[in-house]
């Protein structure tokens, strides 16, 4: 876990060691695919442009965050093995939204600081998290 000593890239999406925040800020439209030497990472979501990012195949203990620092354009988080592994709920608004399919939309309508947690459990992907906007901030396919 995070003990204080992560870095922020801002200048790029990073995949460094011993570093636990990234900001993904690309000026143009760009794709990232996650290993699992990533796991256990927080990425800020600084979504100026679309961005696609892939998860690692399934594997039991990894584990991913995304925090929304600007939600200018959509990004999607997808898994690798194009099928509906992803499962869960995250709190939006006052209510619940279920999250069950293959590719998570971030939308243009979700707020700074809205967030999602990813953890797997070698089966599924297992989603929590909160959106400021009921159905709206966040959408699966």
């Amino acid at each position: 876990m995070a003990d204080g000593s992560g870095t922020n890239n801002k200048a790029r999406a990073s995949y460094q060691s011993d570093s636990y925040i990234f900001t993904m800020d690309s000026s143009s439209a760009s794709s990232h695919s996650l290993g699992m030497h990533d796991s256990g990472k927080t990425y800020l979501l600084e979504s100026t442009v679309a961005r696609t990012i892939t998860l690692p195949a399934v594997k039991a203990g990894a584990k991913f965050k995304f925090i929304v620092t600007d939600s200018t354009a959509a990004s999607t988080i997808a898994t690798s093995e194009g099928t509906a592994l992803i499962k869960g709920n995250v709190v939006a608004d006052n209510d619940t939204d279920s999250l069950d399919g293959t590719t998570i939309t971030v939308g243009t309508s979700a707020d700074v600081g809205d967030h999602l947690e990813l953890v797997c459990d070698g089966t599924y992907w297992y989603v929590s998290g909160h959106t400021a906007h009921a159905s709206a901030g966040f959408t699966v396919a």
